[in-house]
């Protein structure tokens, strides 16, 4: 069984946090409940499970990663613990749980319903839910101290990998190897799984956003995109960087590489509490559309170049995204709807708050797709000089990512310590 990477302290006053917010809108008759998930059997696999993830909202709740378990909050109970006796074949198949949450009350999760019904409760309509649901979510936004001191020693998982790719990096290897060493190395410095599926793009395969690992072999002239991180009982660290297999860069990909570098500094040193996330979308989007006018590749100005959402043609995506707890962590479900800023639709559209941690990765990319789709020339064609974005496109692309934590003063990089290019 997994032990916890966090004290009783810190659950209970994850618990007291989330019951603070949670008693200025839950009514008396409302109980939430949050099921920590169940373990599903993969067809025809007979006793085999598909490998089980807990609910993450649970999790932070409780530091219980076991399946048929279940938090309930209520005005009247505070919190109520239901849970899952292990039995004797799991403790011999899986080892003896090592619990953390005892600070509650605790009582066999059979006996859920029967409890709503003594104790004349009842769960909220979906609406409600909703409400409820983003509360707590709000609450977990804010890490504390030991969740930041663990994405602390991810991001030194993280840079193993890094370290490792720099070592095997030259002409020929594949994407594909490259990215078995970095997981490899990362796996070895401690990490149980990846976030997400590493991203290793080189080339013309740079510009594809999520570009998965191929037999492709890597160039020297090019340049190699790397978006891949590290994650530990679904707390991750998520990083880009870009690298060349020779150690150097032709005149055009620095140009490249130093744009996007500079709007990722400058976004950065905005990240501080009270900036809505949507000024600092901006901000990148101002940084590229400039560049790209002095390229030549803009006809307009960086104002008419944001407004028609011709910029978005280079920066296609939000300019970052909440992390922690998963590589999307809490905040996206409230944006049911989300606006879209000058072409990209943006994952998070909340104002920045002291104890956020959010990545900041502007990416500039010249997009076969993008730049020869007809409708794309036809309502750009003042706008856009499609001849010199043309001689862009051998380049592909640059994003650079790193993991901000939003302080009461200035932002902290947690993952700066991986080496730029």
């Amino acid at each position: 069984m997994t032990q916890s990477h966090f004290s009783k302290n810190a659950i209970q006053n994850r618990l007291s946090r989330a019951e603070k917010k949670l008693r200025t809108v839950i009514r008396d008759h409302e109980a939430l409940v949050v099921y920590s998930g169940i373990a599903l059997t993969k067809p025809g696999g007979l006793d085999q499970t598909y490998d089980y993830i807990p609910h993450p909202t649970y999790y932070w709740l409780t530091g219980s990663r076991r399946a048929m378990q279940a938090v309930l909050f209520s005005k009247k109970t505070g919190w109520v613990h239901f849970f899952s006796p292990q039995s004797s074949q799991e403790k011999i198949w899986e080892g003896a749980v090592d619990e953390v949450l005892l600070t509650l009350n605790n009582l066999e999760f059979k006996g859920l319903n029967e409890f709503l019904k003594n104790e004349n409760l009842k769960a909220p309509s979906d609406d409600r839910e909703f409400i409820l649901r983003n509360c707590v979510d709000q609450v977990r936004r804010s890490k504390d101290p030991e969740e930041i001191a663990l994405i602390e020693q991810l991001a030194k998982m993280a840079l193993a990998g890094y370290q490792r790719v720099t070592q095997i990096l030259r002409p020929g290897v594949t994407e594909r190897e490259i990215q078995l060493e970095y997981e490899m190395a990362v796996f070895q410095a401690g990490a149980d799984s990846m976030p997400y599926g590493s991203i290793v793009g080189s080339g013309t395969n740079s510009a594809i956003l999520h570009a998965i690992p191929t037999s492709r072999k890597v160039l020297e002239n090019k340049i190699i995109l790397i978006d891949a991180g590290a994650a530990l009982n679904d707390y991750c660290v998520d990083i880009t960087r870009i690298f060349t297999a020779n150690g150097k860069m032709s005149t055009q990909q620095k140009e490249l590489y130093d744009l996007v570098l500079k709007a990722q500094t400058e976004c950065i040193e905005i990240c501080q509490r009270g900036v809505a996330w949507n000024q600092v979308h901006e901000k990148a989007a101002r940084i590229i559309a400039q560049g790209l006018i002095d390229w030549k590749i803009f006809n307009g100005s960086v104002d008419s170049c944001l407004q028609s959402e011709a910029i978005s043609l280079f920066f296609p995506h939000g300019v970052g995204h909440l992390v922690g707890l998963r590589v999307r962590d809490a905040g996206h479900e409230e944006n049911k709807n989300p606006k879209k800023y000058f072409g990209a639709r943006l994952r998070v559209d909340l104002t920045l708050e002291e104890n956020m941690l959010i990545t900041v990765e502007p990416g500039c990319y010249f997009i076969k797709e993008l730049l020869h789709n007809p409708g794309n020339q036809e309502k750009f064609k003042t706008l856009i000089n499609f001849n010199e974005a043309e001689k862009w496109l051998p380049v592909g692309g640059v994003r650079i990512e790193d993991d901000i934590l939003i302080t009461n003063s200035k932002p902290r990089n947690l993952t700066d310590g991986v080496p730029k290019f």
